[in-house]
């Protein structure tokens, strides 16, 4: 799968924007016709396609609804300045406008800022809350400081933790552990290791998990659920990075980077751990809302997971009332519940893209189809994003006054 589909006429236009996009890390396929863009799509879908809208065997805008399909992003490239073909590409499914002559380094860093490597982080989301997210794990891949992860339960608190793993650069292994997962009777044992006899049925000497973390990262999940006597015990290798295996005389040197999460808040995480455990934890705090919280995250972690499960089904895309189904639902088990959901739809699906007859009766019953008026807000939301936030320019866009444009989006009748 490439990061980037240019599907343009010109080939000069369109072979200059693919070198310079591949020089800044992109990886860049183009087509010159409609036809190839569809058969190219269908097989093996983008992540961003740069659509010009004037195709010699097509008219790009009516390419915009099937490639929404695909749940690829688009953005709609064009010489022509008249706005009101922008407002219809974005009506018909398209998410960003761009005129000629295209600023690239712009363009570039657009596409940067929404759509890094995904093998810089891994993480999926586009929501400003999101990109806070990689940002602060961008800051806490640095050094050795711990870190802090909180959110409720399914948000991706390990995902996070993986990324930051993934830009440490540190060449040692992941280990996970889920302190609510091990008996009480074998905690100590799993993470600091024990020598052979110390104690009934240990027949052999075994590393523990924090000493294969050497060189790595070291995830320890629901570290409110660790037991108090062995709080102090953590807190000792953390500050002085040796450690001791049961039945052992001698320290062990390890060297791992420390991440913990919770799902409970910092003040009960605070109450459930010892004070100095806590503050040598949390040096570097991340915060992750919950799905409901940034919604603008719903459709591309949809689309992320539909490429995972219904690719080799065939399936691919989402049809609009299945996006409007998700994007309504309030997803109390966040982004697990949502993987899990388009899981189950990729089985039942027998068509090419999933419908909300797909999902299960929880979601669609749950759902809270969105009013006229609220439908009208997003629009008038979207307007205005497009003239860059110029509301007078907005208001004389969709011929209405601008305090007309004010109080319908503040929701005042």
């Amino acid at each position: 799968m490439s990061d980037i589909l240019i599907i343009e006429d010109d080939g000069a236009f369109a072979l200059a924007l693919q070198d310079y996009l591949s020089s800044r890390g992109f990886t860049v396929d183009v087509v010159f016709s409609a036809r190839r863009a569809l058969d190219v799509v269908r097989w093996n879908p983008p992540r961003v396609v740069i659509l010009d809208l004037f195709l010699p065997d097509a008219n790009g805008l009516d390419l915009i609804p099937e490639l929404s399909t695909a749940g690829v992003f688009i953005v709609v490239i064009t010489g022509s300045e008249e706005v009101r073909l922008a407002v219809e590409a974005m009506r018909r499914g398209a998410h960003d406008f761009l005129v000629k002559p295209v600023d690239l380094e712009a363009l570039a860093l657009k596409l940067e800022r929404n759509f890094p490597a995904e093998s810089e982080h891994g993480l999926v989301g586009n929501s400003p809350a999101m990109r806070r997210v990689v940002e602060e794990a961008k800051l806490a891949s640095r050094g050795r400081a711990s870190v802090l992860i909180l959110g409720e339960t399914g948000v991706g608190k390990e995902e996070v933790a993986r990324a930051i793993y993934r830009l440490s650069g540190r060449r040692g292994k992941f280990v996970a552990v889920n302190a609510s997962a091990v008996p009480e009777a074998l905690f100590e044992s799993e993470l600091f290791g024990h020598k052979r006899g110390a104690f009934t049925g240990a027949s052999y000497s075994k590393k523990g998990l924090l000493e294969e973390a050497h060189g790595g990262v070291f995830f320890l999940d629901e570290i409110s659920e660790m037991p108090p006597h062995l709080q102090a015990k953590l807190l000792r290798v953390l500050e002085t990075r040796r450690l001791r295996r049961l039945g052992e005389t001698r320290d062990v040197e390890v060297d791992f980077k420390f991440i913990a999460s919770s799902n409970l808040s910092l003040d009960g995480v605070r109450q459930r751990l010892r004070e100095d455990l806590f503050y040598r934890i949390s040096t570097f705090i991340i915060e992750i809302p919950p799905l409901r919280e940034r919604k603008e995250d719903i459709l591309p972690l949809a689309k992320h997971f539909l490429r995972e499960f219904g690719r080799d089904k065939g399936i691919f895309g989402l049809s609009p009332a299945a996006e409007e189904l998700l994007q309504n639902y309030p997803w109390p088990g966040n982004v697990r519940e949502l993987r899990n959901e388009i899981e189950r739809a990729c089985i039942v699906c027998g068509g090419k893209q999933l419908e909300p007859s797909h999902f299960s009766p929880n979601i669609r019953s749950r759902t809270r189809i969105l009013t006229l008026e609220e439908m009208e807000r997003e629009y008038i939301k979207k307007v205005v994003q497009l003239c860059g936030g110029n509301k007078s320019k907005a208001a004389r866009l969709l011929g209405i006054s601008r305090p007309t444009l004010r109080r319908k989006l503040s929701g005042k009748p």
